[in-house]
């Protein structure tokens, strides 16, 4: 019996990351291995401002995340897929970092949107990131 890996996989919502998600299980995920996907929010800037439009605001962007992350919990369930959901807290390229090694994870996987040179240098790009700073293989995939 092989050993079991502990992957960790970026999750966000949008198509690439669920491309990225559909493309490790059908590539890399073995047999004996754990995933786990990771999802952590972009931090709400701070406003000023009508107190219940703001509460509003905070509800909408829960309700998204706690769809999310029942979404990726109900397809490892359905494909008896080990693993776990994780809802982090932070910016993601650090958070995803700091999971992979609270986890002992042997590898990150994430998406990339394709931002280019430029769309790096002015946004920063988390696949970038944690490419360069993790201390374990990541694998970006990027959408066909």
């Amino acid at each position: 019996m092989a050993q079991e890996r502990t992957i960790v996989i970026a999750v966000d919502g949008s198509s690439d990351s669920e491309y990225a998600f559909n493309w490790t299980i059908e590539n890399i995920l073995k047999e004996n291995d754990y995933l786990i996907c990771a999802h952590c929010p972009e931090p709400m800037p701070l406003t000023t401002g009508d107190p219940v439009a703001i509460s509003n605001q905070f509800k909408v962007i829960e309700d998204g995340v706690q769809h999310l992350i029942a979404k990726f919990a109900e397809i490892l369930k359905k494909k008896s897929i080990k693993g776990k959901v994780l809802r982090l807290t932070g910016k993601p390229k650090e958070a995803i970092i700091a999971a992979s090694k609270e986890e002992k994870a042997n590898m990150i996987v994430t998406g990339t949107r394709g931002l280019g040179i430029v769309g790096r240098t002015i946004l920063g790009s988390v696949s970038d990131y944690v490419a360069h700073n993790a201390q374990i293989p990541v694998v970006i995939v990027r959408k066909e």
